[in-house]
């Protein structure tokens, strides 16, 4: 048996905190609902080179600190064609676990007015894949939309779009604009973006007219759109702090759906903690 990168008791590292992003009884607590799903150390067949609580705080903490395989596998005592192997079995297993509670936050702030934003992850030239680099970043990345409360906190993500995909069409192709359509209908609790989704059909800043300053009344206007927006901003800033969808994204971009809608989850989780 490998030595395992930290002191385990009962399978267990005795912390986690500052490498999953999740408290400890989160960690714990996803790693029971996991451990009911699954079972990881069958009597027949090769015994699993990590014990469970072991290998789902190491998935979580590749995704919070976006780390490769090769470091993962030297931290954890195990080859990095095993972490690649947890990773994609795990993965699933906690997009599972958490979705009724991401379902149930969603719900929740349907009952007022929303946010839409839209961020840029990094993922590098892809051969065969186009589309990919973004004129207003400056880099190839995958156009990620997603719905926040007034306060700032994550309630959907969309479907991934190419980076070149500017925010309003990205908006109608990750399938935002049909889910929440019902928000900026005629009558609707209102969705609010920036000067990127004019046009569709959302509440937005006005742009300034060619060679016209905008009247004054209209000033006020952005000016408080303005200060209502920075709550998305900080739910930004809470969902790059998954440094997976950050710091460039390393693995097949077959994976980035299903890692986009784990993170998406993982960071309600981190907010709301378990369903009651």
């Amino acid at each position: 048996m490998p030595i395992v990168w930290i002191n385990v008791i009962d399978g267990r590292p005795p912390r986690s905190k500052h490498m999953t992003g999740l408290d400890q009884e989160r960690v714990d607590w996803l790693y029971e609902q996991v451990a009911q799903m699954v079972e990881w150390d069958k009597p027949m067949g090769c015994p699993r080179v990590l014990p469970l609580h072991s290998a789902v705080v190491m998935v979580l903490f590749g995704l919070r600190h976006n780390l490769s395989p090769d470091v993962l596998a030297e931290l954890f005592g195990c080859g990095s064609t095993t972490v690649e192997r947890y990773q994609d079995e795990l993965e699933i297993l906690i997009d599972t676990v958490l979705s009724p509670l991401y379902d149930e936050i969603q719900r929740q702030a349907r009952r007022g007015a929303v946010l839409v934003d839209g961020l840029v992850a990094p993922v590098g030239e892809r051969d065969g894949t186009e589309d990919l680099y973004s004129d207003k970043k400056g880099f190839c990345g995958i156009n990620i939309q997603f719905v926040a409360t007034l306060s700032g906190r994550l309630a959907d993500v969309g479907d991934p779009c190419p980076g070149a995909r500017h925010d309003s069409r990205a908006f109608r192709e990750s399938g935002i604009a049909e889910r929440w359509a019902g928000h900026y209908a005629e009558g609707g609790p209102g969705m609010i973006g920036d000067k990127g989704y004019q046009g569709a059909g959302i509440v937005s800043p006005y742009k300034k007219p060619p060679k016209r300053e905008l009247t004054e009344v209209r000033k006020t206007c952005n000016t408080a759109l303005n200060r209502v927006r920075a709550a998305v901003e900080r739910a930004i800033a809470h969902l790059k702090s998954w440094k997976v969808l950050k710091t460039g994204f390393r693995r097949s971009l077959e994976r980035f759906p299903a890692v986009l809608r784990t993170v998406a989850r993982l960071e309600v989780f981190r907010v709301h903690g378990p369903l009651a």
